[in-house]
């Protein structure tokens, strides 16, 4: 799935984002393998050719976010 998602909660009925978060899951694995494009959900900046080794900006808690996702991506 590609795209923007919205969520419409039915009246009564919990919201239920089971399907994008697995979606965004696969897509974040897809990217640290370097198997499709990237982009950082703290800063928005684009990676074409995936997820990089480590932040560009120097921010150390994204750059332990790209490294378990790395690390979660080639052991699955």
């Amino acid at each position: 799935m590609v795209g923007i998602f919205i969520g419409v909660e039915k009246r009564g009925e919990p919201l239920d984002l089971s399907e994008l978060n697995k979606t965004t899951r696969e897509w974040t694995r897809k990217a640290a393998r370097g198997e499709c494009q990237w982009v950082c959900a703290d800063c928005g900046a684009s990676f074409p050719k995936g997820m990089p080794d480590h932040c560009l900006h120097g921010n150390e808690r994204c750059t332990e976010i790209i490294k378990r996702d790395k690390n979660e991506a080639l052991s699955t």
